[in-house]
């Protein structure tokens, strides 16, 4: 009779371990995963991203960050301009920021040193960076 009683208790034992480590589990994935969507579509500022925007903020991630320091990507680039001050701080509107870096991504810089090249992005892709860009630069 013991022997079943501790058996049973053993197996109680487990099943409350298993169900701690699964709920320890689940629980902190949930919140990440809803965490990320709300995120997502944050920026520094207060800046509420549109869909478009946060696809600039990937793209300018892959392509510009290793070059260009932006706060809203926690870039810090050392061979282009820093865009919180060149874009942010220079040009007081969003309409002509975003000409200005859109003119940037398509035609390049080169200011006598061809650093950056020309079509990095194009069409819908240049427009989301340069929308991205334009909205956070400098906040």
């Amino acid at each position: 009779m013991q022997n079943t009683e501790s058996k049973s208790r053993l197996r109680v034992v487990y099943l409350a371990v298993v169900l701690a480590f699964a709920f320890g589990m689940v629980v902190p994935v949930l919140v990440l995963t809803a965490n990320a969507k709300n995120k997502a579509a944050e920026a520094p500022g207060g800046v509420r991203l549109t869909a478009e925007e946060q696809h600039g903020r990937v793209l300018f991630s892959d392509s510009c960050a290793f070059c260009h320091t932006l706060s809203a990507t926690n870039s810090v680039g050392r061979i282009g301009p820093n865009l919180d001050i060149r874009v942010g701080r220079d040009l007081t509107t969003e309409a002509a920021r975003r000409v200005l870096v859109l003119s940037a991504i398509t035609e390049g810089r080169a200011l006598g040193l061809g650093n950056m090249p020309a079509g990095l992005y194009q069409g819908k892709e240049a427009e989301s960076v340069a929308d991205f860009v334009a909205a956070v630069a400098g906040r």
